[in-house]
Protein backbone atom coordinates (compact mmCIF):
# COMPACT_ATOMS: atom_id res chain seq x y z
CA UNK A 1 0.00 0.00 0.00
CA UNK A 2 1.62 3.56 -1.29
CA UNK A 3 2.06 6.56 1.98
CA UNK A 4 -0.78 8.14 0.13
CA UNK A 5 -3.31 4.75 0.27
CA UNK A 6 -2.22 4.24 4.14
CA UNK A 7 -2.72 8.01 4.74
CA UNK A 8 -6.28 7.76 3.17
CA UNK A 9 -6.92 4.82 4.78
CA UNK A 10 -6.57 6.71 8.28
CA UNK A 11 -8.07 9.27 7.84
CA UNK A 12 -11.15 7.61 6.32
CA UNK A 13 -11.07 5.38 9.80
CA UNK A 14 -10.95 8.66 11.46
CA UNK A 15 -14.32 9.79 9.84
CA UNK A 16 -15.72 6.43 10.44
CA UNK A 17 -14.67 6.68 14.17
CA UNK A 18 -15.79 10.07 14.65
CA UNK A 19 -19.46 8.70 12.86
CA UNK A 20 -19.89 6.00 15.09
CA UNK A 21 -19.05 8.29 18.37
CA UNK A 22 -21.50 10.70 16.88
CA UNK A 23 -24.22 8.27 16.63
CA UNK A 24 -23.82 7.28 19.78
CA UNK A 25 -24.25 10.77 21.16
CA UNK A 26 -27.34 10.99 18.73
CA UNK A 27 -28.50 8.07 19.81
CA UNK A 28 -28.51 8.18 24.01
CA UNK A 29 -31.62 11.23 24.21
CA UNK A 30 -33.61 9.13 21.42
CA UNK A 31 -33.39 5.85 23.47
CA UNK A 32 -33.98 7.80 26.84
CA UNK A 33 -36.94 9.23 25.20
CA UNK A 34 -37.95 6.08 24.03
CA UNK A 35 -37.74 4.48 27.12
CA UNK A 36 -40.14 7.57 28.58
CA UNK A 37 -42.72 7.16 26.18
CA UNK A 38 -42.91 3.38 26.91
CA UNK A 39 -43.33 3.91 30.93
CA UNK A 40 -45.95 6.96 29.86
CA UNK A 41 -47.43 4.20 27.72
CA UNK A 42 -47.99 2.10 30.62
CA UNK A 43 -49.91 4.54 32.25
CA UNK A 44 -51.90 5.33 30.01
CA UNK A 45 -53.05 1.33 30.49
CA UNK A 46 -53.01 1.82 34.34
CA UNK A 47 -55.40 4.73 33.84
CA UNK A 48 -57.31 2.27 31.41
CA UNK A 49 -58.17 -0.29 34.26
CA UNK A 50 -58.38 2.09 37.34
CA UNK A 51 -60.96 3.59 34.80
CA UNK A 52 -63.06 0.30 34.48
CA UNK A 53 -62.98 0.34 38.29
CA UNK A 54 -64.58 3.05 39.02
CA UNK A 55 -67.55 1.83 36.55
CA UNK A 56 -67.44 -1.65 38.30
CA UNK A 57 -67.41 0.25 41.40
CA UNK A 58 -70.40 3.06 40.20
CA UNK A 59 -72.60 -0.77 38.99
CA UNK A 60 -72.16 -2.13 42.32
CA UNK A 61 -73.20 1.12 44.29
CA UNK A 62 -76.86 1.51 41.90
CA UNK A 63 -77.13 -2.49 42.08
CA UNK A 64 -76.43 -1.92 46.22
CA UNK A 65 -79.58 0.47 46.07
CA UNK A 66 -81.60 -1.19 44.15
CA UNK A 67 -81.25 -4.07 46.54
CA UNK A 68 -82.67 -1.25 49.73
CA UNK A 69 -84.76 -0.03 47.63
CA UNK A 70 -86.38 -3.90 46.97
CA UNK A 71 -85.94 -5.32 50.43
CA UNK A 72 -87.51 -1.79 51.34
CA UNK A 73 -90.45 -2.83 49.36
CA UNK A 74 -90.62 -6.76 50.32
CA UNK A 75 -90.92 -5.44 54.49
CA UNK A 76 -94.38 -2.96 53.02
CA UNK A 77 -95.28 -6.12 51.04
CA UNK A 78 -95.13 -8.18 53.95
CA UNK A 79 -96.88 -5.37 56.13
CA UNK A 80 -99.36 -5.75 53.88
CA UNK A 81 -100.20 -9.52 53.88
CA UNK A 82 -101.99 -8.96 57.38
CA UNK A 83 -104.11 -6.06 56.29
CA UNK A 84 -105.38 -8.15 52.76
CA UNK A 85 -108.87 -8.62 52.32
CA UNK A 86 -109.28 -11.21 50.46
CA UNK A 87 -107.44 -14.71 49.68
CA UNK A 88 -106.61 -13.41 46.03
CA UNK A 89 -104.91 -10.04 47.21
CA UNK A 90 -102.84 -11.95 49.78
CA UNK A 91 -101.82 -14.09 47.03
CA UNK A 92 -101.19 -11.26 44.69
CA UNK A 93 -99.12 -9.52 47.64
CA UNK A 94 -97.29 -12.88 48.18
CA UNK A 95 -96.76 -13.20 44.32
CA UNK A 96 -95.29 -9.29 44.66
CA UNK A 97 -93.08 -10.87 47.65
CA UNK A 98 -91.27 -13.41 45.80
CA UNK A 99 -90.90 -11.99 42.46
CA UNK A 100 -89.00 -9.20 44.52
CA UNK A 101 -86.77 -11.73 46.32
CA UNK A 102 -86.10 -13.29 43.40
CA UNK A 103 -84.88 -9.91 41.83
CA UNK A 104 -82.90 -9.72 44.86
CA UNK A 105 -81.51 -12.61 44.56
CA UNK A 106 -80.21 -12.15 40.71
CA UNK A 107 -79.08 -8.72 42.27
CA UNK A 108 -76.86 -10.61 44.89
CA UNK A 109 -75.30 -12.93 42.52
CA UNK A 110 -74.58 -9.88 40.21
CA UNK A 111 -73.17 -7.82 43.34
CA UNK A 112 -70.62 -10.72 43.62
CA UNK A 113 -69.61 -11.14 40.45
CA UNK A 114 -68.80 -7.60 40.01
CA UNK A 115 -66.80 -7.57 43.16
CA UNK A 116 -65.17 -10.75 41.56
CA UNK A 117 -64.06 -8.61 38.87
CA UNK A 118 -63.32 -5.29 40.82
CA UNK A 119 -61.16 -7.55 42.77
CA UNK A 120 -59.21 -9.04 39.34
CA UNK A 121 -59.12 -5.34 38.12
CA UNK A 122 -57.56 -4.51 41.62
CA UNK A 123 -54.80 -7.06 40.83
CA UNK A 124 -54.25 -6.02 37.37
CA UNK A 125 -53.90 -2.14 38.49
CA UNK A 126 -50.97 -3.42 40.30
CA UNK A 127 -49.44 -5.32 38.18
CA UNK A 128 -49.37 -2.41 36.05
CA UNK A 129 -48.21 -0.08 38.51
CA UNK A 130 -45.38 -2.42 38.60
CA UNK A 131 -44.62 -2.02 34.89
CA UNK A 132 -44.52 1.20 35.19
CA UNK A 133 -41.80 1.46 38.09
CA UNK A 134 -39.52 -0.69 36.37
CA UNK A 135 -39.86 0.82 33.14
CA UNK A 136 -39.15 4.14 34.65
CA UNK A 137 -36.65 2.76 36.43
CA UNK A 138 -35.08 1.26 33.26
CA UNK A 139 -35.65 4.66 31.46
CA UNK A 140 -33.69 6.51 34.47
CA UNK A 141 -30.56 3.50 34.17
CA UNK A 142 -30.85 4.32 30.21
CA UNK A 143 -30.30 8.43 31.02
CA UNK A 144 -27.29 7.78 33.85
CA UNK A 145 -25.27 5.22 31.54
CA UNK A 146 -25.55 8.26 28.83
CA UNK A 147 -24.47 10.93 31.17
CA UNK A 148 -21.81 8.63 32.80
CA UNK A 149 -20.74 7.66 28.76
CA UNK A 150 -21.48 11.76 27.65
CA UNK A 151 -18.46 13.14 28.84
CA UNK A 152 -16.04 10.58 27.48
CA UNK A 153 -17.80 10.48 24.08
CA UNK A 154 -17.28 14.16 24.14
CA UNK A 155 -13.71 14.05 24.77
CA UNK A 156 -13.38 11.61 22.04
CA UNK A 157 -14.81 13.51 19.56
CA UNK A 158 -12.05 16.25 20.08
CA UNK A 159 -9.17 13.90 19.73
CA UNK A 160 -11.20 12.37 16.54
CA UNK A 161 -11.22 16.06 14.80
CA UNK A 162 -7.79 17.36 15.98
CA UNK A 163 -6.37 13.66 14.41
CA UNK A 164 -8.61 14.33 11.28
CA UNK A 165 -7.69 18.51 10.62
CA UNK A 166 -3.52 16.68 10.84
CA UNK A 167 -4.63 13.99 8.70
CA UNK A 168 -6.10 15.82 6.03
CA UNK A 169 -2.99 18.04 5.58
CA UNK A 170 -2.61 15.35 2.31
CA UNK A 171 -4.57 16.59 0.66
CA UNK A 172 -3.92 19.86 -1.65
CA UNK A 173 -5.25 23.00 -1.45
CA UNK A 174 -6.64 22.66 -4.41
CA UNK A 175 -8.50 20.12 -3.53
CA UNK A 176 -9.59 21.38 -0.03
CA UNK A 177 -13.01 23.18 -1.59
CA UNK A 178 -13.92 19.66 -3.34
CA UNK A 179 -12.98 17.28 -0.47
CA UNK A 180 -15.07 19.72 2.09
CA UNK A 181 -18.45 19.54 -0.06
CA UNK A 182 -17.88 15.71 0.18
CA UNK A 183 -17.47 15.62 3.90
CA UNK A 184 -20.42 17.93 4.51
CA UNK A 185 -22.76 15.45 2.11
CA UNK A 186 -21.29 12.28 2.89
CA UNK A 187 -19.60 12.19 6.16
CA UNK A 188 -17.46 9.18 6.46
CA UNK A 189 -19.03 8.22 2.92
CA UNK A 190 -16.24 11.23 1.68
CA UNK A 191 -13.49 8.26 1.23
CA UNK A 192 -14.01 5.09 -0.48
CA UNK A 193 -11.75 2.39 -0.40
CA UNK A 194 -11.05 0.53 -4.30
CA UNK A 195 -12.05 -3.24 -3.86
CA UNK A 196 -10.33 -5.24 -6.71
CA UNK A 197 -10.93 -2.98 -9.39
CA UNK A 198 -14.75 -1.24 -8.26
CA UNK A 199 -15.45 1.81 -5.83
CA UNK A 200 -16.78 0.23 -2.69
CA UNK A 201 -19.07 3.32 -2.32
CA UNK A 202 -21.09 2.72 -5.90
CA UNK A 203 -19.54 -0.38 -6.88
CA UNK A 204 -18.72 0.67 -10.25
CA UNK A 205 -15.56 -0.01 -11.78
CA UNK A 206 -12.44 2.03 -11.67
CA UNK A 207 -11.11 2.77 -14.64
CA UNK A 208 -7.69 1.28 -15.84
CA UNK A 209 -6.24 4.99 -16.20
CA UNK A 210 -7.18 6.03 -12.60
CA UNK A 211 -6.13 2.74 -11.42
CA UNK A 212 -2.80 3.82 -12.61
CA UNK A 213 -2.93 7.34 -10.67
CA UNK A 214 -4.01 5.71 -7.41
CA UNK A 215 -1.46 3.18 -7.67
CA UNK A 216 1.33 6.12 -8.37
CA UNK A 217 -0.32 7.84 -5.24
CA UNK A 218 -2.12 10.35 -6.32
CA UNK A 219 -5.02 11.54 -5.33
CA UNK A 220 -8.28 10.40 -7.38
CA UNK A 221 -12.37 11.07 -6.75
CA UNK A 222 -15.24 8.36 -8.35
CA UNK A 223 -16.57 9.18 -11.79
CA UNK A 224 -19.77 7.76 -10.80
CA UNK A 225 -19.62 8.89 -7.09
CA UNK A 226 -17.62 11.45 -6.84
CA UNK A 227 -15.28 10.24 -3.64
CA UNK A 228 -12.33 10.65 -3.01
CA UNK A 229 -10.12 6.81 -3.73
CA UNK A 230 -7.80 4.93 -1.75
CA UNK A 231 -6.35 1.46 -3.00
CA UNK A 232 -6.46 -0.88 -0.03
CA UNK A 233 -4.40 -4.11 -1.00
CA UNK A 234 -5.60 -5.88 1.88
CA UNK A 235 -9.39 -6.12 -0.01
CA UNK A 236 -7.75 -7.39 -3.49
Amino acid sequence: MSTTAASLKALHHLYLRMHDVNLKLEQGPKRIKLKEQFAQKQEEHLKTVQEQITQLKKQVQQKNLDLQSNEAKILDLKGKLNTAASNKEFDIIKGQIAADQMANSVLEDEILELMDKIDSKDQEAKDWEAKIKTAYADAKKVEQDFESAKASLDEEIKECQAAITDAEQIIPADLKVQFSRLTRSHGAGALANVAGKFCSACNVMIEPQLRVELNSGRLVFCKSCGRLLYMDETLE
